[in-house]
C-alpha cells in the first residue's frame, strides 16, 4: 500500500515538474498519467473512514449504502446493472474490474463526504473512478414512484456515462463534451432531454466552453454542449464519437483528436454554429 501511494506522489511531482519543460502533447500525456495515479489512490481511499456504509455487490458494481437505502439498493443495482448492458453496447466497451458507487441518503449527506459539491444542489457525481449518487428517497416523496421516475430522471445513466467516456478517453476529454454525451444518453435512452424548448439569447464561445464551463450558466452550458454532442452524431454518426475518444485516449490533444475525425477546426465548429438544429 505504501508503495502504491509512493509511486502516485512520484508521478504527479514528475507531471507538475515537467509541465513547464514540455510541449502539449507531452503534457497531455503526463497528465493522463497523473490522473490515472489520483484514480489509483481514490479508489484506496473509498475503503476507508465509510464505516456507516453497508455493501451490496453485483457481477459489475460494488454499491456502498447505508440502512436508510436498504429498501431501496436491490433496484438501484439494478439501474446500473442496465445502464452497463446499454452503454456497452453503444460504446463498444465494458469498464474492466467492479466500479465503486456510493449512495446518499440525502444532499447533506453526500457533501459530508464530497466537500467539492458542497452548498450545490448534485444528484450526482463522478470523480476519479467513482459514482457518487444521491438516494432516490432524497427527493422523492415515495416508493411507489421509485421506478419509474428515478430510473429515467435520476443520476445513475448519466454518471455511468461519465465513467464510460473518462475510461475510453484514459480521462483525456474535456467537460462540455463528457457533459454533452451524457445528456446525449439520457435522451437516447431515457427520451430524458436537457431544457427542453431552451432559448438562446447567444451562444457560449469555444474560448467559454473550453474553458471556463464550471463559471457559465448551468442550463446553457449543458443545454449547448448537448446540442453540439447531437449534431455531431446526427451528421457522422455515433461511431464517430468513439473514434474520436480513441484519438483522445492515445494522447491527442481536443484540437488533433476533432480535426482527425471531423477534418475540422474544434473552435472554429463551435464558433460557427453549424452544430444548430
Amino acid at each position: 500500500m505504501r508503495k502504491r501511494i509512493l509511486k502516485i506522489a512520484i508521478v504527479l511531482a514528475l507531471a507538475s515538474v515537467l509541465f513547464f519543460f514540455t510541449g502539449n502533447k507531452v503534457f497531455t500525456a503526463l497528465r493522463m498519467q497523473g490522473y490515472e495515479a489520483l484514480k489509483v489512490f481514490a479508489q484506496i481511499k473509498s475503503s476507508e473512514n465509510t464505516s456507516e456504509f453497508h455493501i451490496y455487490e453485483t457481477k459489475h458494481f460494488i454499491i456502498k449504502y447505508t440502512d436508510k437505502d436498504e429498501d431501496a439498493v436491490r433496484d438501484i443495482a439494478r439501474i446500473f446493472e442496465k445502464s452497463y448492458e446499454v452503454e456497452g453496447r453503444h460504446y463498444g466497451f465494458y469498464p474492466k474490474g467492479k466500479i465503486i458507487v456510493f449512495v446518499y441518503y440525502d444532499q447533506e449527506n453526500m457533501w459530508d463526504y464530497q466537500q467539492s459539491v458542497k452548498g450545490q444542489a448534485v444528484m450526482g457525481l463522478y470523480n476519479f473512478g467513482i459514482i457518487h449518487i444521491l438516494s432516490p428517497k432524497a427527493y422523492l416523496n415515495s416508493m411507489q414512484i421509485f421506478t419509474k421516475e428515478y430510473e429515467a430522471g435520476g443520476p445513475i445513466l448519466h454518471e455511468y456515462v461519465h465513467r464510460v467516456i473518462d475510461d475510453r478517453s484514459g480521462g483525456n476529454v474535456e467537460l462540455w463534451l463528457t457533459e454533452g454525451l451524457a445528456l446525449y444518453e439520457e435522451y437516447d435512452v431515457d427520451g430524458i432531454e436537457w431544457a427542453e424548448g431552451f432559448s438562446y439569447e447567444r451562444y457560449y464561445t469555444a474560448n467559454e466552453l473550453r474553458n471556463s464551463f464550471m463559471e457559465l450558466d448551468e442550463t446553457q452550458s449543458y443545454r449547448q454542449s448537448y446540442d453540439i454532442v447531437s449534431g455531431l452524431i446526427e451528421r457522422s454518426g455515433r461511431d464517430s464519437i468513439g473514434r474520436m475518444l480513441d484519438e483522445l485516449k492515445k494522447g491527442n490533444t481536443s484540437d488533433e483528436a476533432f480535426l482527425r475525425i471531423y477534418g475540422e477546426d474544434l473552435n472554429e465548429y463551435i464558433d460557427s454554429g453549424a452544430w444548430k438544429s
